[in-house]
């Protein structure tokens, strides 16, 4: 974990490991750090993100390189959000980012690529706003640094 890298949860512990397919126990299977653990979570509403756990902890997954497991906690937020419409694409774009870290992880840069620039098609409409406390424009230039002048792990996702 990074010191540095402020926690917007830090009563909820951070997993034993982050889970990188092939080199670590799935988390959801036996031995794994999250099995027979029930994902569930409160709608997200988008103008009062700091009173959403779920949401929070997906912020401290992802921030603290715990890629994988930040996108269950999303798409469990996806999923009640509906899947459709302003806030569903924001919380789909965090999981295409997620997405891409577990893949910047197994060394995959292209298909990491991918989810990035899927992710990013998602974000654009949103680019004037702060949405869910996060500022867009500012992720937005952060995720097309990403490989270039940012390294995967330096992006984080602060709420203002």
């Amino acid at each position: 974990m990074d010191n540095k890298t402020p926690r917007y949860l830090p009563q909820w512990e951070l997993p034993p490991y982050a889970f990188i397919p092939g080199k670590h126990p799935h988390p959801e299977k036996k031995g794994g750090h999250m099995e027979n653990t029930e994902v569930s979570v409160e709608p997200l509403d988008p103008t009062s993100p700091l009173e959403n756990k779920a949401f929070l902890y997906g912020l401290d997954l992802f921030n603290n390189g715990y890629y994988w497991e930040s996108h269950v906690w999303w798409e469990a937020l996806w999923n009640k959000a509906g899947r459709k419409g302003e806030l569903a694409d924001f919380l789909k774009a965090l999981i295409k980012l997620a997405a891409g870290g577990v893949k910047i992880n197994l060394d995959q840069k292209p298909v990491s690529q991918g989810h990035i620039d899927r992710a990013l098609e998602l974000l654009i409409p949103l680019e004037e706003e702060i949405f869910c406390g996060i500022n867009i424009k500012d992720l937005i230039r952060d995720c097309r640094g990403l490989g270039s002048s940012l390294p995967f792990k330096e992006l984080k996702l602060k709420i203002n």
